[in-house]
């Protein structure tokens, strides 16, 4: 979630109604709620008891240095010994966390995502929605999930269809509310400003106004008019912002690094065009109070619980398709063995343990078989996940910002004074003039991005990732391929310079050779001339 989090202003109408009545719109209520949210998960009972036991030796010995390498075999064998009713203390630690995590994952997803499902990559149906809210009420009560699912379904079946026909309208505000994560833009308040006028021409039955004849009303235009489309601007990119982040949590795109507080500070800065540099963007957070850095604060810890969450699901989402594992020939025994009971006073695993090392290296190998196959298996299994990319597409790339690529390392070397905007400048003056020979080169290539860049976000949207080598089974670039195709574009680039020397150097080269010439024949006379003489 970026720095986004709405604003304090008070939403429009319009921006009410696009959004579901469920989610909760004002900023100081969602930022005491999270305040004491970290979404650290919660720490088993041994390691609880390890904490506890390293917390007492640091008081008993405040200046001694603890060699936790040493000790940590102690504690294993120490817990170990414990009975059921030492360990007790530990599992109710455990457990306490554990429930306060839950609530905690319900409270981000309810805030700050809408309460869209965890395992879902579609819009919820009528039972979700009304099992969301069952378990919300569960979680404020304290209830155990297991048991509000249980009388949820039970509540839900002896439900009435009017009843169900509240449910049934949310779910269709959610499916509308799904499909706008598909078209996500930004808007400006130029762009909504030619919208309102496109839109009173079509009410008037008027002509389409151009964009030539907009640009200078929006000049003309007063300031406060100009201020409240900054403002509905801003309310609608924070909701498409907000619908960005469900859209990677549907598709599950990787979730990138939360901004900090100073960096949210700069852009906002930035955008106001309030900052010259970096160290002016320094001086201006030190003067800042305490109450203005809070709201920044604030700002990134939401940042940090919606990255933690998505990259929860990210993470679950790909152990799913992870392959399974192959197991190890004592593991192929024991499966066998499955249903067979030991000797009296005897575990199961122990006993055919032993049974199993006292086998002889032929009886072994049935098992160990097993396990190659397995591995085998397991190994393909594994390149096809290699293969797999489970984020965003590149985006396809121009045929001028391919130009860039090859053409501003070359400038550097010629002139190295010059810093990358000029650069730029004089690589983009080079592109409009036409003075490239091999444009179209650039430009096929652009296509060709394009068409993989298609082929990946269909793949991509069906199955929430794409795989690398399909694009060199249907011909098209791999890496390799790629580096080559640079390699061409610059030899034909400097082909085409050559050409133009050779060219250059053939007009100038065949009057200075009929010049020699004729100087050498005038020499070779005069000199035959005096000795005559």
């Amino acid at each position: 979630m970026s720095s986004k989090n709405r604003s304090k202003s008070k939403s429009s109408s319009k921006s009410k109604n696009s959004t579901p009545s469920t989610f909760f719109d004002e900023d100081e209520k969602i930022d005491e709620i999270m305040k004491d949210i970290t979404l650290t998960r919660p720490r088993n009972p041994y390691t609880q008891f390890v904490i506890s036991e390293s917390e007492n030796l640091k008081l008993q010995k405040k200046d001694a240095k603890i060699n936790l390498k040493e000790l940590s075999s102690v504690w294993a064998e120490k817990w170990k010994n414990f009975s059921k009713e030492d360990k007790k203390k530990y599992v109710k630690l455990y457990e306490e966390e554990k429930l306060k995590y839950k609530a905690d994952l319900e409270q981000v997803r309810h805030y700050l995502f809408k309460d869209i499902n965890d395992s879902v990559r579609r819009a919820p149906t009528a039972y979700r929605i009304f099992l969301n809210e069952k378990l919300r009420e569960g979680f404020e009560k304290g209830q155990d999930p297991k048991d509000v699912k249980k009388e949820a379904s039970s509540a839900w079946a002896k439900m009435s269809m009017e009843e169900k026909k509240v449910y049934d309208d949310k779910k269709k505000d959610n499916d509308n509310w799904f499909l706008k994560a598909q078209k996500i833009r930004k808007v400006t308040p130029i762009s909504l400003f030619i919208q309102n006028e496109i839109e009173e021409a079509k009410k008037q039955h008027k002509e389409l106004p151009k964009l030539k004849d907009i640009a200078p009303r929006w000049k003309q235009l007063p300031k406060n008019k100009k201020i409240s489309y900054e403002k509905y601007a801003q309310e609608l990119n924070e909701e498409k912002e907000l619908l960005q982040d469900i859209y990677e949590i549907i598709h599950g795109v990787k979730p990138k690094r939360p901004k900090g507080a100073f960096r949210i500070f700069l852009q906002e800065k930035a955008k106001n065009n309030e900052i010259k540099s970096l160290n002016h963007g320094h001086e201006l957070w030190k003067k800042l109070t305490e109450e203005e850095k809070e709201e920044y604060l604030n700002k990134s810890h939401r940042c940090q619980l919606a990255y933690k969450y998505k990259k929860m699901i990210y993470k679950k989402q790909i152990k799913k398709m992870l392959p399974k594992k192959p197991l190890s020939a004592l593991q192929y025994y024991l499966k066998e063995k499955k249903g067979q009971k030991p000797p009296e006073g005897e575990s199961f695993l122990k006993y055919f343990r032993t049974m199993f090392d006292k086998l002889t290296p032929e009886q072994k190998k049935k098992y160990e078989d097993k396990k190659e196959k397995a591995k085998e298996i397991y190994e393909k299994k594994m390149e096809q996940f290699n293969n797999k990319v489970f984020d965003m597409p590149r985006k396809p790339l121009s045929g001028f910002s391919l130009y860039i690529a090859d053409r501003v390392p070359d400038l550097k070397k010629e002139k190295t004074n010059l810093p990358n905007d000029e650069l730029i400048k004089m690589v983009a003056q080079e592109w409009q003039e036409g003075k490239i020979v091999n444009q179209s080169n650039y430009i096929k290539e652009a296509e060709k991005d394009k068409k993989r860049f298609k082929k990946q976000m269909l793949e991509f949207k069906k199955n929430g990732y794409y795989t690398k080598n399909k694009d060199k089974e249907e011909g098209e670039e791999d890496d390799d391929e790629k580096k080559s195709s640079k390699k061409k574009r610059s030899e034909s680039k400097g082909n085409s310079k050559k050409t133009k020397k050779n060219r250059s150097s053939s007009k100038s080269s065949k009057p200075k050779e009929s010049r020699s010439k004729s100087k050498k024949k005038s020499q070779k006379g005069g000199k035959s001339q005096k000795s005559n003489k």
